[in-house]
C-alpha cells in the first residue's frame, strides 16, 4: 500500500521563482513569462512605444480638431495675443537700450544744436538739450510732445533746450501739418501753432483745419499757406531728412537726451527722471 504523505500547501508568488534578471523591460512589473503586456524581453519596449504613439494620437486628433475650431471662431482673441507679445517685445528691446544708452554722434548733435533753423522750445540757452524727431500724425509723439510741453512749465526744466525736429513720415497729411508749422515759425508763432496742432482733437487735420487752427492763435492764415509752399519750408523738411539719415532713425518719436539716444516716448517716470537729472 502506497503511503501517501500530506503536505501542506504553501503558496510561493510566481515571480518570485524568476530571476530578476529576467524582468520584463517593459516596466510593467512582471517577469518575461507572464509578462502582463505580453511582451518579449526583445520586442517589450517597442511596443510599449507603439501603443503610447497609437494612444496619444488618438487622444490627439480630437483636441487639435476642437483647437482649430476654437481658433476660426476666436480669431480676435490670437490677434490681440500676437499683438501683445509683440508689444513686450518691442518693450522689453527698448528697456535694454534705454538700460545701456548709445551715445549720439557728437558731432551731429552739434550741428543740429548750432542749426539757427531748427527751433527751441523751454530754455534757449539751457545746457541739458532733447532733440526730438516726430511726426504730427504720430500717437507717441503727441504724447511725447504734451508731456514735455507739461514738463518745460516746472521750474525744475529750467536747464532743458527741447529742439523738435519735424520729421514727416506718413504721408502727404504729415507732410502739410509740418510745413504750414513751420510756415507759421515765420511770423514768430512756431511753438505756438506746435501746441495747437498737438491739442486738436475735432478729427483729421487737413488744410481747412490748419487754417483754423492759424485764425485762433493770431496766425495770419493766408500768408502761413504762402510760407508753406515756399522753397525755404520745403527745403528746411529736406534737410531734417538729412539728420534723420545720418543718424539711421527707421521711427518716430526718436530722441536724443543730452547726447544720448532715447529710442521711443518720453514721458511719465521716465521724464520726470530726465529733468530731475537736467539739474544735476
Amino acid at each position: 500500500m502506497t503511503k501517501h504523505t500530506t503536505t501542506k500547501h504553501v503558496s510561493v508568488p510566481r515571480h518570485a521563482e524568476q530571476p530578476k534578471e529576467n524582468s520584463c523591460k517593459c516596466g510593467c512589473g512582471d517577469n518575461c513569462s507572464c509578462c502582463k503586456c505580453g511582451a518579449t524581453p526583445v520586442i517589450a519596449l517597442g511596443v510599449s512605444a507603439i501603443a503610447l504613439i497609437m494612444a496619444a494620437t488618438a487622444l490627439l486628433k480630437p483636441c487639435t480638431s476642437a483647437m482649430e475650431n476654437w481658433v476660426k471662431e476666436n480669431p480676435q482673441v490670437i490677434d490681440d495675443t500676437m499683438t501683445e507679445y509683440y508689444k513686450q517685445k518691442e518693450a522689453d528691446r527698448r528697456a535694454e537700450e534705454r538700460a545701456q544708452p548709445k551715445k549720439a554722434p557728437a558731432d551731429l548733435v552739434a550741428k543740429i544744436v548750432a542749426d539757427k533753423t531748427n527751433y527751441s522750445l523751454g530754455n534757449a540757452k539751457g545746457k541739458y538739450v532733447i532733440i526730438e524727431f516726430f511726426d504730427y500724425n504720430c500717437g507717441w509723439c503727441k504724447r511725447t510732445n504734451a508731456a514735455m510741453k507739461e514738463a518745460l512749465a516746472k521750474p525744475e526744466a529750467k536747464n532743458i533746450r527741447w529742439i523738435p525736429i519735424d520729421t514727416p513720415i506718413f504721408g502727404e497729411d504729415s507732410e502739410r501739418i509740418a510745413r504750414f508749422v513751420l510756415a507759421a515759425g515765420e511770423q514768430g508763432k512756431y511753438a505756438e501753432m506746435h501746441d495747437a496742432v498737438g491739442d486738436y482733437k475735432e478729427g483729421r487735420i487737413d488744410e481747412a483745419a490748419l487754417m483754423k487752427i492759424a485764425g485762433k492763435i493770431g496766425v495770419n492764415a493766408e500768408k502761413m499757406k504762402k510760407d508753406a509752399d515756399s522753397k525755404k519750408i520745403k527745403d528746411k523738411l529736406v534737410s531734417n531728412r538729412e539728420f534723420t539719415k545720418a543718424l539711421k532713425i527707421g521711427g518716430v518719436p526718436m530722441l536724443i537726451v543730452n547726447g544720448n539716444i532715447h529710442p521711443g516716448a518720453l514721458f511719465g517716470d521716465e521724464l520726470n527722471e530726465v529733468v530731475a537729472e537736467s539739474n544735476k
